[in-house]
């Protein structure tokens, strides 16, 4: 009888293994959900339709403003924006939040819309804001605004490195001592830390710059994360161009090899697609975007793609 019952017991352990690994793979399986872009030079650019259709077409998601988006959202079948708020909210002269952002966020549903919620994966509320000033309080209302006013539609901000976190020992890098962080009822947090060393170095500053905040926001909030992967030649202009390309496509594969593996990680937001002026650090160079890189390009095409057949 006993060793009928070990038997048994035996038997009934190994059947339960396969369920317990599919489980466990289930809960690190990957919840990426968006490829997506920001348009760049902006939405006045004479080129502004050509690389709409680019990113439209191939990508899931599109950094779009309030007006462009009321000029192209009648050919987003099926395809979602990311509302840029920012000019439209804050003076970032100063970071102040505008007196009339109630009235104006009001006006702008109904010129935009109003009507065509199911268009918008998100409102994109500021981006680097502590670069900016802009204080956690000011996110805070136009937040509560918004979901007042457009109830279900996430809200997202992308901040510089780690400074959305508000530990003091940041204040130095970061800026706004007591008025920096993560704003109450935010639905995304991202950040922005660039591989600008050479390709030799970039899976030691991947972890370094990446995964290492991925951690340190994991720890301090449970929010959804989005990766920000740089998309642009900026730090690589001392290489052939061909060779630009490359080391794009690899570190835009490291981000979306970890995206894989990392469940809190929602969405890749590259900046930037079109090719535009940056200033770093006083440092002003023309930078070329993604688009004009083939291997990157098509990589985040066909990851794109990848995710739209599995939505369906």
């Amino acid at each position: 009888m006993r060793r009928f019952q070990l038997i048994t017991l035996l038997l009934s352990l190994i059947f339960a293994m396969p369920v317990f690994a599919s489980s466990a793979h289930s809960a690190n399986k990957p919840s990426l959900k968006f490829i997506a872009t920001y348009l760049q030079p902006g939405t006045m650019n004479p080129d502004s339709n050509v690389y709409a259709q680019e990113t439209t077409t191939h990508l899931t998601a599109t950094h779009f403003g309030p007006e462009y988006f009321g000029k192209i959202r009648h050919t987003l079948q099926g395809k979602k924006a990311f509302i840029d708020l920012a000019d439209h909210m804050f003076d970032h002269s100063n970071g102040r939040l505008y007196p009339n952002y109630k009235a104006v966020l009001n006006d702008l549903g109904k010129k935009y819309f109003d009507g065509h919620e199911s268009k918008i994966l998100a409102f994109y509320i500021a981006d680097e804001p502590s670069g900016f000033d802009i204080t956690r309080q000011s996110l805070e209302l136009v937040i509560a605004e918004l979901k007042a006013r457009f109830k279900g539609i996430p809200t997202y901000i992308v901040w510089n490195r780690f400074c959305f976190d508000n530990a003091p020992e940041l204040d130095a890098t970061c800026g706004l001592p007591g008025q920096r962080g993560i704003p109450k009822g935010l639905d995304w947090v991202g950040f922005d830390w660039y591989l600008n060393g050479t390709p030799d170095t970039d899976a030691h500053y991947f972890k370094v710059k990446v995964i290492d905040t991925v951690e340190r926001l994991k720890r301090i909030s449970s929010l959804p994360i989005v990766l920000v992967p740089d998309g642009t030649d900026q730090f690589l202009q001392n290489y052939p161009e061909a060779q630009r390309d490359q080391i794009i496509a690899d570190r835009m594969k490291m981000h979306y090899d970890y995206a894989q593996t990392e469940s809190r990680i929602i969405g890749l937001d590259n900046y930037a697609w079109a090719n535009h002026s940056e200033n770093f650090q006083g440092d002003v160079r023309y930078v070329k975007g993604l688009r004009e890189f083939p291997k990157a390009k098509n990589m985040l095409y066909q990851w794109a793609h990848s995710l739209r057949i599995a939505a369906e």
